[in-house]
């Protein structure tokens, strides 16, 4: 996988069953050694804990889903700017995402997420409905 090759493959993997398929899409294409960083949930080093963060990110919004609206490709860094939508209780909201890959020798390397959590947090906090499964994410 070529960094120019990349967005097709996120936006593919993006539109996949959650956590499963999206896993298996996924995981094969990411470095043993790779970090992901994002907002709200603790720095993943390798497949074990990428995995785990993706699995708690899923608990706390089954209903994910981000649409791929631009992307950039400089060298082995891409830029993936996604418009995401779920649900807390019953209230739909969207947020801005910007991920930024690196990629070389065909693996994912590391990927830092950009993003607001206020929304989802604000979310959380509105919704007590919401509020066990927030606490399961935490440990899944």
């Amino acid at each position: 996988m070529t960094p120019e090759e990349f967005p097709a493959i996120f936006t593919k993997g993006w539109a996949l069953p959650k956590p499963g398929p999206f896993l298996d899409h996924f995981l094969p294409l990411i470095d043993a050694n790779a970090v992901f960083i994002q907002p709200m949930f603790p720095d993943a080093h390798g497949h074990a804990e990428i995995e785990r963060t993706f699995r708690r990110l899923f608990v706390l919004s089954p209903d994910l889903i981000a649409i791929p609206q631009r992307s950039a490709v400089q060298g082995e860094t891409v830029y993936v700017e996604s418009q995401c939508t779920t649900t807390m209780g019953r209230t739909s909201f969207d947020f801005a995402v910007c991920d930024r890959f690196l990629i070389r020798d065909d693996k994912i390397i590391e990927r830092r997420s950009f993003t607001d959590p206020t929304p989802t947090l604000l979310a959380v906090f509105r919704h007590p409905s919401v509020w066990p499964r927030a606490i399961r994410s935490r440990f899944a």
